[in-house]
This record gives structure tokens, sequence and C-alpha cells, in this order.
């Protein structure tokens, strides 16, 4: 697996992963220490902190 970012989310705070290379949502594989949200926009994938009280660390990783 390649690692495609990795980072903390503030609260209420978004992750943009740019779409790359023709990575889907299948593709992706993500590692979190709390709850997030996965959202898809033409251009960029976005994971959304969904905790209420701390941040989260994420890391976003693409399958082979």
């Amino acid at each position: 697996m390649n690692l495609l970012k990795e980072g903390g989310i503030p609260i209420g705070r978004m992750l943009f992963i740019p779409k790359e290379g023709g990575v889907t949502k299948d593709d992706l594989e993500i590692e979190a220490n709390g709850q997030y949200t996965l959202m898809e926009r033409p251009d960029c994938f976005i994971i959304k902190n969904a905790e209420c009280c701390r941040s989260i660390l994420v890391k976003v990783f693409k399958k082979d």
C-alpha cells in the first residue's frame, strides 16, 4: 500500500485528497484514531472529522 496523505484533522475540519492517477473510493484504505466521514467530489475525496470534542489523526493509503 502506498501512503497518500497523513495528518491531523482538528474538530469540524476536513482533509482533502486529490484524485490523481484514477484513484477510486474503493482504492482507499483509511486508518484513523476517531470517527470520520468520507465524501467524494469530482476532483477530490474529503475526510471530515466527525468527533465532537477532539482532533483525530488520519493516514490514507492506496491499495495495490
